[in-house]
């Protein structure tokens, strides 16, 4: 940098000592201020602009404080929705637990209900079956009830067995009781008669179905196979 001495010096070369002397302090502390000055501003700037930058620091400061406290309230509000969702599932679970021991109960019902219509109603097949047999057909009876007999070499179990005569030829009825009769069932039940004239070559057995209802198809089986059937809807005996 520069001095006053070094710059004096220079300008004795062309102006006399006072002038050289008065001018180089001027220059000197001119150059200073204005040096001076310059950093000043410099440095007003920069602290301007670390203002500013606090500004919108505090500003996003803010933003996040906001943010937390919207943060903060939904998870309250998970919290309340997931206590309400225990309690809910809960009562799903004691619901849950209360309908099983319903359909336990309910099973159990059903199944009591099943083995005392079943027996009704193979009771009243024995008493229903032998009548319309002597009606329609001028059956002789001779017995009527459950029955078990062999058919292909196996003991097998028949709801209603009506045995009798019809004009002096020996008869057999073999009769399955059901609440409900479907298409399998009447297809399968007729296979087993089949089986059963087939181990009583010579013998007359007849198929017949007693029960509350047959659907369209199980009575199309019936008729095509020549059997006879007593439902709600009506009595067919060829």
């Amino acid at each position: 940098m520069a001095t006053i001495s070094s710059i004096r010096t220079k300008l004795l070369e062309q102006f006399p000592e006072p002038q050289a002397t008065l001018m180089a302090t001027v220059f000197v502390e001119s150059h200073d201020e204005l040096i001076h000055r310059a950093e000043f501003n410099e440095l007003t700037a920069v602290v301007k602009e670390l203002a500013e930058a606090q500004q919108r620091t505090e500003a996003r400061v803010e933003d996040l404080a906001d943010a937390q406290k919207r943060t903060e309230a939904r998870v309250e509000d998970l919290a309340e929705a997931q206590k309400r969702t225990e309690a809910r599932v809960e009562e799903l679970a004691e619901a849950q637990k209360q309908t099983t021991w319903a359909v336990k109960d309910l099973a159990k019902q059903v199944g009591g209900l099943a083995g005392a219509l079943g027996g009704s109603l193979e009771d009243f097949a024995c008493e229903l079956v032998p009548e319309l047999l002597e009606h329609h057909q001028g059956m002789v009876i001779e017995s009527a009830g459950p029955e078990e007999m062999v058919v292909g070499g196996e003991a097998k179990e028949f709801d209603v067995v009506i045995r009798g005569s019809i004009g002096g030829r020996p008869v057999v009825v073999l009769c399955e009781v059901k609440a409900a009769v479907s298409a399998s069932e009447v297809r399968r039940f007729l296979k087993v008669v089949e089986a059963a004239r087939e181990s009583a070559p010579g013998a007359e057995i007849r198929a017949m179905f007693f029960g509350f209802r047959a659907d369209s198809q199980a009575r199309k089986a019936i008729t095509s196979a020549g059997a006879a059937m007593v439902f709600t809807r009506g009595v067919m005996i060829p």
